[in-house]
Order: structure tokens, then C-alpha cells, then sequence
């Protein structure tokens, strides 16, 4: 019986040393708010820490030097977002050009002390916007076709026109600037229709020839 009292006199002196130790020290910091560098539009985030604390907050502070509440500060800035202020992380979003020089810094309290952390500063930088390069094409370089001109029997044709198509079976159509339209077929025979209106023929595989007007 003696030593299960011994047991609990000493559990008791445990506790109230702890107790005393921890009234001694009182709250404890231990994680400060660092700098946060962003750019207008971006989200901050600001942590703390501590110990031996019941209940905190946390507060801004204007380039003078001035304190506001978080809700003061929501007043001032509305578009700005402010979230977690009864956390050990406070995050602010949609972040504004005249926030930069601002500060925030968190609060701890218990019953019988209250401690705040460093401030950490808010570094605004313009928003960039995004640089886009416009593309720069190169027009491509087509060779002028060496076979400008084609020859039967002892008549040479000569093409002056904007366009050679080239069928890949031997036979090939001309476009002339004037309007003609010239037919060369894979086996020799050619079809032509002048600017004039007339045309010719030659088929290869009968040998003749013919021409006229195109009415």
C-alpha cells in the first residue's frame, strides 16, 4: 500500500514540475513566417509553429508599420483572398501590386502568456505577361522546270505559261500566261488551245494531224 502511494506522490510531482516548467517557458516558437516572393495573381503562403499555446491568429502589417486584423485587411484589399488565419498556415491569394512591402506575422496566446513570431514580408513582382514569338515562314523556292518546251518532227512548242503539270506517266499539261492550255500526251500526241481560240492535235498513234477554232 505504502509503495502504490510512494507511486502516485511521485506521478503527481511529475506532472506539477511539468507544469511549472512549461509556466516557466510559456509559449514557444518554433517555425517563423519566411519571405515570400510572387507575382501579381500568384498565392503566398506563410507557416508558423509553436508550443504551449491554446489559440492563435494572425495579423498584417502596411509598410508604415501599422497592424490590421485579417479581417481589416480583407476590407482594405477585397479582391484578395485570405485563408487559414486561425492556422499555423496562412495562404493569401489573387495577390496585388500594392501588397508589396506588406507583412504578416502570427500570434500565439494562452492563459498566461502570448508570443508573436518574425515578420515575413510579401515581394511583389508585376505580373509578366507571356511573350509569344510569331512564327516566320519561308516561302518555299520551286525551280522553274528545265523542260520549258517540247518537239515533234521538225515544230518546236515553247512554253511560256505559269504552270507545268507533270501527270508522272510521261505526260505533261502546260498553262500559258496568255490563256492557252497545251496537252502533252506520254505517247507523243498533244492537244492545244490557243489564246486565240484555235487549237491543233497531233495523235501519235494514227499519225494525224487537225486543227481548228473553239466556238
Amino acid at each position: 500500500m505504502k509503495k502504490a502511494v510512494s507511486v502516485v506522490l511521485v506521478l503527481v510531482l511529475v506532472l506539477a514540475l511539468g507544469a511549472v516548467a512549461h509556466a516557466d517557458f510559456g509559449i514557444v516558437v518554433t517555425k517563423h513566417p519566411t519571405d515570400e516572393t510572387r507575382a501579381v495573381g500568384e498565392t503566398a503562403w506563410f507557416v508558423s509553429g509553436a508550443q504551449y499555446y491554446t489559440s492563435m491568429d494572425w495579423s498584417f502589417v502596411d509598410p508604415s508599420g501599422r497592424t490590421y486584423t485579417v479581417n481589416e485587411f480583407r476590407n482594405m484589399f477585397p479582391t484578395v483572398t485570405v485563408e487559414g488565419e486561425f492556422t499555423t498556415t496562412l495562404t493569401v491569394k489573387n495577390l496585388s501590386m500594392e501588397l508589396n512591402g506588406w507583412a504578416v506575422f502570427c500570434n500565439f496566446h494562452s492563459s498566461g502568456d502570448n508570443a508573436s513570431t518574425n515578420w515575413g514580408f510579401f515581394h511583389v513582382n508585376p505580373s509578366v505577361a507571356p511573350t509569344y514569338t510569331t512564327p516566320t515562314y519561308t516561302a518555299s523556292t520551286y525551280t522553274t522546270p528545265t523542260y520549258d518546251y517540247y518537239t515533234y518532227g521538225d515544230t518546236t512548242y515553247y512554253w511560256d505559261g505559269t504552270s507545268l503539270t507533270d501527270f508522272g506517266d510521261g505526260s505533261m499539261m502546260y498553262t500559258g500566261t496568255d490563256g492557252s492550255v497545251n496537252f502533252v500526251g506520254d505517247d507523243g500526241s498533244y492537244f492545244n488551245v490557243y489564246s486565240d481560240g484555235s487549237w491543233d492535235s497531233y495523235d501519235a498513234a494514227s499519225d494525224s494531224f487537225s486543227g481548228g477554232m473553239v466556238y
